[in-house]
């Protein structure tokens, strides 16, 4: 074989060898420098991850120490339960300034609850009630939410009875605040420091002390009581400020007055103070104004007493309250000492000697609400002779015994004529079962058990006809008793010879009482004589009645056994 053949047959062979066992050459030769790579690329991703892992990190790390700068200070305390009880004063107060600086009324600022949450932070809520009009809330809100601080409102109820002008609103709301456990603590809620020199409500330069918490590049917002102010220049202790920024108004500042630095969101500079007027524009709690037309509301006619001073008002509506109140004015010679105010209010004290008549009154009234800006109008004020109240004739009422009908009829000091138009009731709190008749005053009465003996006090009401009419209450007195003639019974009787006599006994008093023929007896209300006396029985004379009473019975069913047999004898 020659050498050229000897070759090609080695080259022959090689390939068929590589051929066959290809996947053990790659394997052997390329498998380690495959696994590396694989190796490799897992440590990047995660060299990747940590990476990623350590930027998030750094940012939460960052925005946690944003959050304890913007957090209510923690309290220190060596319990090892942490609280915020300090940092819920501050919160309050801090409420209660901003509240008063956007003229926020009838305001009331109460600490409501504190609860930890973890080891994290502390939430404190503080619970606020106040009337204010719609900008004055809008503004609040608005100072409120851009002020950089952990807080928020979580509940918030609004509501308001009116819907006409600017009324006021009823605001309730819950404020919740935030005191991370790690944030410092500190004695103020915001930095705080002091003018060193009073400041003209005109001055632009200030004098500080105690500033060493506040910025150090002008460009930030402070507050002197009710007025905002922006630092725009800072050399040392002495400030160069805008005066009365934010719609506050400028007004001097003794030394000694407190400067409080006002944080801010950056966000919040974007919001213009036109579209804060635009927001109040669109109040909600007011419906859209209706085309006015201005009317007056009805005059009284009613008539007034002669010598008895006249006050009331006379009113208007339909106008637009936004252009002010109606005027209103006299014309022509008013009636002597009649005045009338621009608000509607009329006043006038006649004598005594002014005439019982009619006195016709022109006005007028202006507002750009009226036709032609002007309503005219006429009434009368009529006077009536004085009218004397009634009195009771003096007469005591009778006694009014337990269970027992009873009934009184009053008698008043006026003519006949007068006593017809009058109306009777009952005043307050009357007896239980008492009733009175409207028309001629009649008392009607069975008081029961339930009423205790003794004196009573009743009143009545009696209204005359006139127009308007007067009413005079009258006092009366009432005598309740115990029906002693229920209890009174003929117990024993006694006849020897000539000698008879009569024995009464009222056990509610333990009482005997010995009686002879021809005695008086007086038993609640029956009076008489006894007339005869027999061994069962005994026969009183009560009036033009004569009443048999029986041994073991009472005064009061002889008294009723007798009266039924009239009744019966008259029916039949």
């Amino acid at each position: 074989m020659q050498r050229r053949e000897q070759i090609m047959l080695g080259v022959l062979l090689a390939a068929v060898v590589i051929w066959q066992g290809s996947g053990w050459l790659i394997s052997t030769v390329f498998g380690p420098f495959q696994a590396r790579s694989e190796a490799t690329a897992l440590l990047q991703k995660s060299v990747q991850e940590k990476d990623d892992q350590l930027l998030m990190l750094a940012r939460s790390s960052k925005s946690l120490k944003a959050a304890r700068g913007i957090s209510l200070p923690p309290d220190a305390t060596k319990s090892k339960r942490p609280d915020a009880v300090n940092g819920q004063r501050l919160y309050m107060q801090w409420l209660t300034d901003l509240a008063e600086l956007c003229e926020i009324e009838d305001l009331k600022v109460t600490p409501d609850r504190r609860f930890l949450k973890g080891n994290d932070y502390i939430a404190v809520v503080v619970k606020v009630d106040a009337d204010a009009r719609y900008e004055q809330l809008v503004r609040f809100l608005y100072l409120f939410n851009r002020t950089d601080l952990l807080h928020r409102i979580t509940a918030m109820r609004v509501s308001t009875k009116e819907s006409e002008g600017d009324p006021f609103l009823k605001v309730q709301f819950e404020a919740e605040g935030i005191a991370l456990v790690d944030a410092p603590s500190r004695p103020e809620l915001f930095p705080q420091s002091e003018i060193v020199e009073d400041l003209s409500d005109d001055g632009t330069t200030m004098r500080v002390t105690g500033g060493e918490d506040f910025p150090k590049q002008p460009g930030f917002r402070i507050r002197i009581k009710n007025e905002f102010l922006d630092v725009t220049a800072i050399d040392g202790d002495n400030w160069t400020v805008t005066r009365g920024v934010d719609r506050t108004q400028p007004k001097s500042h003794p030394n000694g007055d407190l400067i409080q630095l006002v944080r801010q969101k950056a966000a919040a500079n974007d919001h213009s103070l036109e579209e804060f007027r635009e927001l109040v524009a669109t109040n909600m709690f007011v419906k859209p104004a209706p085309p006015y037309k201005m009317k007056l509301m009805p005059i009284t006619d009613k008539p007034f007493t002669r010598g008895k001073p006249i006050e009331f008002t006379i009113s208007a509506q339909g106008y637009d309250t936004t252009k002010g109140k109606p005027e209103f004015t006299l014309v022509g010679t008013p009636p002597e000492g009649l005045k009338l105010e621009k608000s509607g209010k009329l006043t006038w004290k006649p004598t005594a000697e002014v005439a019982a008549e009619k006195y016709p009154l022109s006005i007028e009234v202006r507002h750009p609400s009226a036709p032609q800006g002007m309503l005219a109008e006429t009434f009368s004020i009529t006077l009536r002779e004085p009218n004397t109240p009634p009195k009771l004739v003096a007469a005591k009422p009778p006694v009014a015994f337990l269970n027992r009908e009873w009934k009184f009829q009053p008698k008043l000091q006026l003519p006949e004529s007068a006593l017809a138009q009058l109306k009777w009731k009952l005043g307050e709190k009357p007896p239980a079962g008492l009733t009175i008749n409207e028309k001629s005053g009649e008392l009607t009465w069975i008081p029961d058990d339930e009423v205790l003996p003794g004196e009573t006090a009743v009143s009545l009401v009696v209204t005359d006809s006139e127009s308007p009419p007067q009413s005079t209450t009258l006092a009366l007195q009432l005598d309740v008793q115990d029906d002693e003639a229920s209890f009174t019974r003929l117990d024993t009787i006694f006849i020897l010879g000539d000698s008879k006599r009569a024995f009464f006994y009222d056990p509610s008093k333990n009482k005997k009482t010995e009686l002879h023929e021809g005695d008086e007896f007086s038993v609640a209300e029956l009076k008489g004589t006894v007339k005869q006396i027999r061994r069962k029985y005994i026969v009183l004379q009560v009036g033009t009645r004569e009443i048999r009473l029986d041994a073991g019975q009472s005064l009061r069913e002889a008294q009723l056994a007798v009266a039924k047999r009239e009744e019966a004898s008259f029916s039949r």
